[in-house]
C-alpha cells in the first residue's frame, strides 16, 4: 500500500468539495427517468441524451428481451474467436445501409470505438488535427496511437488551414470533429471542413453519437444536414445516446479502414462481443428511424420554443439546431447557485465551468426530450427566471 497516494488523493478530493467542484451523481428513481408527468408536481429532468425516448419504447424493450431469450445475456467470447452471431452482422449492414457508407463495425462501446480506431490506424508518423472541443474518447484514441496532435480552436476553419500548411511533413493526417458540440449545441462546419481535407489531402472522422438520429431530414446525422455525406470518410458513434440507450459502438466509413480495424484493432479483438440484448435494443431503434416512425420534428419545436422563452427573458442561450442548449450564466459560484435554485423548483439541469468550458463562460446545459411537455417546458423557462430573480436578491 503506497501511503502518499493515498493521503495525496484524500487531500485532492477535499480540495474539490471545498471549491464546490466536487461531482455528486444524481440518483434518479424510475419516475425522475420519465422526466415527469403533466402533473405540475413531478420533477423535470433536462441531463439526459436519450432525445427521442427510444429507450422507452416498447418495440425497443421487447426488441431487447427477444434478442437475449434466443442467445442468452451473453456471449463469453469477442467477436474474432467464437463471438459473432448472425444478429451483429445485420446490425453493421443496418447500420452501414442507414448512414450510407460501405461498411461498419461493432464495438462494446462508443468509447471504445474511438480508441480502437485511432490506435489501429495511425504512429507517429502521422499527424491528427483535432478540433480543440473533441469529445475525450477522441482525445485518448488519438493519445494512444502516439500521432501527433494539432488542436485547433473549436470550429475555427483558419486556425485548421494554419495547422494543415504547418504539418506537410506528416506520413497521413486526420481532421477530427464532434459532429455536434455538447458544450455548446452548436454543429461542426463539415462543409469547410471537408473543403480543407480535399485541398491538403487529409481524412475526415467525426464523432456523431449526438448527431444520428436527430440532426437531417432523415436523421442521418450532421452529414446530412450539413450536405457531406459522401465527403466524410469516417463516422463513430455509440448506441448509448441518442439510439436507445443500449450499450455499443461503432465505426463506420470506408471499406478499407473498416476490414483492417477487423485485423487489428485490438478493443475489438479482445473485448466480449456487444451482448444480444444490446444488439437487439440498437436494430430495432434504427430500424424505427429508418421507418420514419419518430417524432424528430416536434422534438426540434420543442428546443426552439425553450430557446425563444429563455431569450426572451434576457438570457444568454447557445445552441439551438440540436437539442443542446446552453444557458451561459458566468462564474462557477453563480452557476453553483443557480443549479441548486432550479432544483429547489423541481428542475433538475447539469452545470459546466473551468476548466471543461472558459473561465467566467460557466454555462447550464438543457437537454430536450420529446417527452418534455409544453407545460414542462413553460415551467422551465419560468423556473430559469424565478432562479436569477432569487440570486439577485440582497
Amino acid at each position: 500500500m503506497t501511503r502518499g497516494l493515498l493521503k495525496q488523493l484524500a487531500g485532492e478530493t477535499r480540495k474539490l468539495e471545498r471549491a464546490g467542484l466536487y461531482k455528486q451523481e444524481v440518483l434518479l428513481s424510475p419516475d425522475d427517468e420519465s422526466r415527469g408527468q403533466p402533473d405540475s408536481g413531478g420533477r423535470i429532468h433536462f441531463m439526459a441524451q436519450d432525445y427521442l425516448a427510444l429507450s422507452r419504447r416498447s418495440e425497443v424493450r421487447e426488441a431487447a428481451v427477444k434478442a437475449m431469450e434466443i442467445h442468452g445475456n451473453g456471449l463469453f467470447s469477442s467477436r474474432a474467436f467464437g463471438g459473432t452471431r448472425s444478429a451483429h452482422k445485420e446490425l453493421e449492414n443496418a447500420l452501414s445501409d442507414f448512414l450510407e457508407v460501405p461498411e461498419a463495425i461493432l464495438f462494446g462501446t462508443g468509447y471504445l470505438a474511438n480508441i480502437g480506431f485511432f490506435d489501429t490506424l495511425f504512429d507517429s508518423r502521422d499527424c491528427v488535427l483535432c478540433d480543440a472541443w473533441i469529445h475525450p474518447s477522441l482525445a485518448e484514441g488519438v493519445r494512444l496511437s502516439g500521432a501527433r496532435a494539432f488542436p485547433y480552436r473549436n470550429s475555427d476553419i483558419g486556425d485548421l488551414e494554419d495547422k494543415l500548411k504547418r504539418s506537410r511533413a506528416a506520413r497521413y493526417r486526420a481532421i477530427v470533429t464532434d459532429g455536434v458540440f455538447p458544450l455548446d449545441g452548436n454543429i461542426a462546419p463539415l462543409q469547410e471542413i471537408c473543403q480543407l481535407a480535399d485541398k491538403y489531402d487529409a481524412l475526415v472522422v467525426i464523432d456523431d453519437s449526438l448527431g444520428v438520429g436527430v440532426m437531417g431530414a432523415r436523421g442521418k446525422g450532421t452529414r446530412e444536414y450539413r450536405q457531406v455525406m459522401e465527403r466524410v470518410d469516417v463516422v463513430t458513434g455509440s448506441f448509448s445516446d441518442v439510439l436507445g440507450g443500449a450499450a455499443g459502438g461503432y465505426v463506420a466509413g470506408r471499406e478499407e479502414i473498416v476490414t483492417w480495424l477487423r485485423q487489428k484493432s485490438t478493443p475489438y479483438l479482445f473485448s466480449s462481443a456487444l451482448p444480444p440484448a444490446a444488439v437487439g435494443a440498437a436494430a430495432t431503434s434504427l430500424q424505427l428511424l429508418a421507418q420514419g416512425r419518430l417524432s424528430v420534428q416536434a422534438l426540434h419545436q420543442q428546443v426552439a420554443t425553450l430557446k425563444r422563452g429563455l431569450v426572451e427573458k434576457q438570457f444568454r442561450v447557445l445552441g439551438g439546431e440540436h437539442p443542446i442548449l446552453t444557458v451561459v450564466v458566468g462564474d462557477a459560484i453563480t452557476l453553483q447557485k443557480m443549479v441548486n435554485a432550479l432544483s429547489e423548483l423541481g428542475i433538475d439541469v447539469q452545470g459546466l465551468c473551468y476548466p471543461v468550458v472558459p473561465e467566467q463562460e460557466a454555462r447550464i446545459q438543457l437537454q430536450v426530450s420529446v417527452l418534455h411537455t409544453d407545460d414542462q417546458i413553460d415551467r422551465a423557462i419560468n423556473g430559469f427566471d424565478k432562479a436569477r430573480r432569487h440570486l439577485d436578491r440582497p
